[in-house]
């Protein structure tokens, strides 16, 4: 009885000193899509992403575990005379708090590389404080 025999033999990988790069990155940005929700009457919880089939799916920015990307949040209450609050993020979501009920703001976010540009303004109004509604 005859059997074939093989010999395998393994090397290791080379070890790259070049930084792996991730891969899916467009040269033209896009806006991120912001999305806001009511948590408490002082607070919004708010989600970001790229918008890729609006019938089926978000995608986060980046795939890549090691890619060490900031997003800037910025928001304040409707209104042109009002002064906009900033808040750095390392990840696509967050929650703003320290809102006043009842109140009208509006949301933005960009990524934080170079030539990035603002999402549209989200208009989103806190909700009435729990002990003034009626029952």
């Amino acid at each position: 009885d005859a059997e074939p025999r093989y010999l395998v033999s393994v090397r290791p990988a080379r070890v790259s000193n070049n930084k792996k790069s991730c891969s899916g990155r467009t040269k033209t940005q896009k806006p991120l899509q912001l999305v806001v929700g009511t948590l408490t009457p002082t607070s919004v919880f708010l989600s970001w992403g790229i918008l890729v089939n609006p019938q089926h799916d978000w995608t986060a920015t980046s795939n890549c575990a090691s890619d060490s990307r900031f997003y800037t949040v910025r928001y304040r209450e409707k209104g042109k005379d009002k002064k906009w609050v900033f808040q750095l993020c390392p990840v696509t979501e967050t929650v703003v708090d320290n809102l006043k009920p009842n109140t009208l703001y509006e949301f933005g976010v960009k990524d934080n590389v170079e030539d990035s540009i603002w999402s549209k303004t989200f208009n989103h109004k806190t909700v009435l404080s729990s002990k003034y509604l009626a029952i």
